[in-house]
């Protein structure tokens, strides 16, 4: 009874700090967010401000995702190699003082270098918490984990918006950037206190999950074949198309998310002729909404045991939306909002199987913690490119030009998921001896 007693305790203490470093990593993902989400908010007060075209003022976005995007395309080949925990805890606070510094930024062109370096100070957040979850969490919370983390950005941005809403109506644009920076600081702290008390459970929590899966393998003789991983990357050719195929997937469906996502204001404004102010308030629906697509897709996922199909479906639910769009985006506007909205939230938790999922259910077989770096640095350059792609279009095309080429990629990402699909589902019967026809 003591020994069954002191295992009782040590499998409840290790799910303890396995939530608490859950929350750290959400924390400060969410606070990285909200800090990136105040510029965009407050872009038009400080064009205003300081008289500024757009495009100047838009720089500061594009020092942000260059410098991002940069630094996790190092991250993705040197994580293996490094102290992930050390190297965030020496370079994240320095995101917290360089958002702080934009509060006393007196001219756009000293925001331009602080959002510069805030942009490569938080380039291993995303990446380097995902990487510290996988090791250091047991593996029954990893879908929690992933489910949480994902909400970050949604909640990130009501979070920017909210408060720059309160400070700008009372001419104080830069307290956001202090209240954030000060929260980056505290963010960081609880991270790292989570991963120290976390990393205690490590060989523990590799203890108990091979004792939980023997104990599904007696309870289901057929979970042998079950738990099976869908794919095999045990060659370089293997691993070479993989992470091609990958990488072409976090790009196309992250243009898909922006190419929507940044245009439901000017959608509201220019053609439905909503007043600015109440736009911004309306479109404050989406970033709230898109937290339902990542629960849906993961959860999926779970269920299943396959992303590869999970992704597929998601993307033929939306397929339609694209075209309905084309065809009737300037006919009503509730019907295009709906629209609107119902696909960001969609491509959002198919993106995500992209980003996280797959990282995570390959992690005996590759670095998810590299493997997320690069990929999110992809879909960064799809953030940075995407809208500049898409407002062209919608300048010399029109609005229903700029739908039916979204309509045209989303078929491009079935056609090359349904024969990725077709492909391993070969495979995978013929490795785990489900093809009586094969011999092998």
């Amino acid at each position: 009874m003591k020994f069954i007693s002191q295992t009782q305790k040590i499998n409840d203490m290790r799910f303890k700090y396995g939530n608490f470093l859950i929350f750290a990593c959400f924390f400060l993902y969410t606070i990285s967010m909200a800090a990136k989400g105040v510029f965009i908010a407050e872009q038009k007060y400080l064009v205003d401000l300081w008289n500024l075209e757009y495009a100047t003022a838009s720089m500061s976005n594009t020092f942000y995702f260059v410098t991002y995007g940069l630094v996790q395309v190092v991250l993705s080949f040197v994580m293996s190699k490094i102290n992930v925990r050390k190297y965030m805890l020496w370079t994240v606070p320095f995101a917290g003082i360089t958002t702080a510094l934009i509060g006393l930024a007196t001219n756009i062109y000293q925001i331009w270098i602080y959002f510069g370096f805030s942009g490569a100070f938080q380039a291993s957040i995303y990446c380097g918490c995902f990487y510290m979850m996988t090791k250091y969490l047991p593996s029954k919370l990893l879908s929690k984990a992933n489910t949480i983390m994902n909400m970050g950005y949604a909640i990130g941005s009501v979070m920017a918006y909210g408060t720059c809403a309160i400070f700008i109506g009372i001419n104080a644009w830069q307290v956001p950037y202090f209240i954030y920076g000060v929260l980056f600081l505290i963010a960081v702290l609880l991270f790292g206190i989570s991963v120290y008390k976390a990393r205690r459970f490590t060989k523990i929590n590799s203890r108990f999950d091979e004792l939980e899966l023997k104990q599904v393998q007696t309870n289901d003789p057929k979970s042998t074949t079950q738990s099976a991983p869908l794919f095999l990357l045990n060659t370089t050719k293997k691993r070479v198309l993989f992470y091609a195929i990958a990488l072409f997937f976090a790009f196309f469906a992250t243009s898909l998310y922006y190419a929507i996502m940044n245009y439901i204001t000017s959608l509201l404004v220019d053609v439905h002729k909503m007043s600015q102010d109440v736009s911004v308030y309306v479109s404050i629906i989406a970033p709230i909404a898109i937290t339902l697509g990542p629960i849906l897709t993961i959860k999926s996922c779970d269920k299943r045991k396959d992303f590869i199909k999970v992704g597929l479906v998601y993307s033929l639910i939306i397929l339609p939306i694209p075209a309905l769009l084309a065809l009737f985006y300037n006919a009503n506007l509730i019907l295009a909002l709906a629209l609107s909205v119902i696909f960001i939230v969609v491509v959002n938790g198919v993106k995500t199987v992209g980003l996280s999922v797959v990282g995570l259910d390959l992690r005996k077989q590759i670095n998810t913690g590299s493997y997320i770096a690069i990929g999110n640095a992809i879909a960064s350059i799809s953030a940075g490119v995407t809208p500049t792609i898409i407002g062209q279009i919608i300048d010399t095309s029109g609005w229903a030009a700029a739908y039916w080429v979204v309509f045209g990629v989303i078929s491009v990402i079935i056609v090359a998921l349904i024969v990725v699909d077709t492909i391993v589902r070969k495979r995978y019967r013929i490795n785990n001896g489900l093809d009586k026809k094969v011999k092998i």
